[in-house]
């Protein structure tokens, strides 16, 4: 999904964390993502949530996770005042540059959300158009690269979907999940198919191998005795009840 311009938010995002505590697994996230990550009233939940718990548990630590905007998610983490960074965020070789990524634990992939009266099937379809996306994320990128031109951003996928629905852009380009979110109960409202394919994995600063063996090895672990399987429906269900 999401791609971060690392360069000049560092230094914002270390006057807004809260100091490390060594006794602590950090999680930083952006939620306004379901099912991977969203508000709960005031809480923080989604699958990306119980993912990095579930490595706190496995290290025998506490577990806090903090939302930021989108952008300041990776430089958090970069700059060693999160854990773990986990925010639907789609290895890419630009990112692994800058973080160590996890086995993937996801694959996915960005849609289009259009209306139904003007169906956005393919990519060539959406080029000159107003396409709406969420800031930073690999949506935008496509726009960019690909159709080579600007998109409207946006904080979500959510606003991204307001505004098509009020006819200020033509077509949203968005990851799958919080696309689906977004057009359940919406009759003039559908989805493509996947314009390009992805996958999630959980981020961390460079030079821990310690760290992103036990993070591999939760995910492996997750995967196989079914509780990944498990949240990913748990997670979409009230996602989507949230929604009605």
């Amino acid at each position: 999904m999401k791609k971060i311009a690392i360069l000049g938010l560092v230094a914002a995002v270390l006057c807004g964390c809260v100091k490390k505590d060594e006794d602590t697994i950090r999680m930083i996230t952006e939620a306004t993502f379901p099912p991977y990550e969203f508000l709960r009233g005031d809480e923080v939940v989604g699958i990306d949530v119980e993912i990095c718990r579930a490595v706190a548990e496995k290290l025998g630590k506490k577990f806090v996770v903090e939302s930021v905007n989108f952008d300041s998610v990776i430089p958090t983490v970069i700059s060693g005042k999160a854990d773990l960074a986990a925010a639907g965020i789609t290895i890419t070789e630009d990112r692994k540059q800058n973080v160590d990524f996890s086995v993937p634990y996801v694959k996915t992939g960005i849609v289009f959300v259009y209306k139904t009266t003007d169906p956005y099937l393919t990519g060539d379809a959406a080029k000159g158009k107003k396409v709406g996306v969420q800031s930073g994320t690999t949506s935008e990128t496509y726009v960019i690269e690909t159709l080579g031109q600007q998109p409207e951003r946006f904080d979500s996928p959510a606003a991204a979907v307001a505004a098509l629905k009020a006819g200020r852009v033509d077509v949203v380009l968005a990851d799958v999940d919080p696309a689906k979110n977004c057009v359940k109960g919406e009759d003039s409202l559908a989805i493509s198919d996947f314009v390009t394919t992805e996958e999630y994995a959980v981020a961390i600063r460079k030079g821990q191998p310690e760290l992103l063996k036990v993070i591999n090895e939760t995910i492996e672990e997750l995967k196989a005795n079914g509780k990944l399987a498990a949240w990913t429906v748990q997670f979409t269900e009230e996602a989507d009840k949230l929604k009605d």
